[in-house]
């Protein structure tokens, strides 16, 4: 009977929530190895099938692990553990929180610069759903680690999981990037002319994003909106907290999507949306338009990523229906809800 490892990656500082929701689902593992964005699991027998869905949020690629390298060419062990033929992925474990990246920061150069001093290629083709990729992950000087994970629906096919998406100089915040990947991993239809309700719309990051693509916005916030975004005729901005909202404010409001990105608390949050879609509900009762939603949620202290459930049931008793919940690669101390239904 012969253990099996398994490796995870995840956000820069969510490690030990990564850790929780693992060994909740999976009380059979046991915690092995760590560093910040990165982690291992062990099983203690490999007789079973391999588990290919950790079932948790936070971490952004599971798999089995194939070997390590170390030393000054920690990839010379590693190159025969890669059948040949096979999709390569080489990335490095998070160093920073999304946003925090030093000045002249580069994504996964240094594994490239180990990678072409050894002579090696990345793939030149894209993953197909069900696929074994081999991932090449740069852990710290001198040491380099091998595994392995299934290409799954909803994932990138970009190395670690990790979409390329660029935050415009135009853009007034990073929220663009959120709202930008959640389509991107989400796929939901974005026709020109779409009604957005954003709760919790400045500067206008998320606004500019949208608007871009078209969508008429009505954005609601007691702060104010940059003014490129004020300016866009495409969009509304009333200036108060969701929670004070009436009836008049939404009176000719009528939205398809609504986004949500407030600096509260969870429950506070959904409270205050619950407050908005009463509003809806009575001025639109079955005319009401709403059919997605697009929901961060903020965690102000990571102790409560334990409520995760409950705030998802919160969510659902809200309306929304076809929840996914993911920590995106634009997130920071938060994650997010994608909602691909309304009732």
């Amino acid at each position: 009977m012969t253990p099996r490892f398994y490796f995870a990656t995840c956000q820069f500082g969510a490690e030990k929530t990564v850790k929780d929701e693992v060994l909740r689902a999976h009380p059979s593992l046991r915690f092995a190895f760590s560093r910040p964005g990165f982690m291992t699991f062990k099983e203690e027998s490999d007789e079973t099938p391999p588990i290919d869905n950790p079932e948790s949020i936070f971490t952004r690629v599971w798999g089995i692990s194939v070997g390590q390298g170390k030393g000054a060419n920690p990839l010379e062990a590693l190159q025969p553990l890669i059948p040949s033929g096979s999709t390569l992925h080489a990335f490095e474990r998070d160093a920073f929180l999304p946003g925090d990246e030093p000045e002249g920061f580069v994504a996964n150069q240094r594994i490239l610069n180990l990678m072409a001093a050894a002579g090696w290629k990345g793939a030149d083709r894209v993953a197909s759903v069900g696929e074994w990729i081999f991932d090449l992950i740069y852990l710290d000087e001198g040491h380099v680690f091998l595994g392995k994970h299934l290409f799954q629906e909803g994932m990138d096919p970009s190395p670690g999981n990790q979409p390329h998406i660029s935050l415009p100089a135009t853009s007034p915040s990073r929220a663009y990037l959120k709202l930008e990947e959640a389509i991107h991993r989400f796929k939901p239809e974005c026709k020109s002319g779409t009604r957005v309700l954003e709760v919790g719309c400045a500067p206008g990051g998320a606004s500019t994003a949208m608007l871009s693509r078209g969508f008429k916005v009505t954005g609601v916030d007691p702060k104010r909106v940059d003014p490129s975004v004020h300016q866009n005729p495409g969009f509304q901005f009333i200036q108060k907290t969701a929670k004070t909202l009436t009836r008049e404010d939404l009176k000719t409001v009528n939205p398809e999507w609504l986004v949500l990105d407030m600096n509260l608390a969870p429950l506070e949050a959904l409270d205050e949306v619950h407050h908005v879609l009463d509003l809806l509900r009575s001025i639109h009762g079955a005319k009401l338009s709403l059919n997605q939603g697009f929901l961060t949620l903020k965690l102000n202290d990571w102790k409560f990523a334990g409520s995760i459930p409950l705030y998802l049931k919160r969510v659902s008793e809200l309306g929304f229906r076809d929840l996914a919940a993911v920590q995106l690669c634009s997130n920071r101390q938060e994650f997010f809800v994608y909602a691909g239904g309304f009732r």
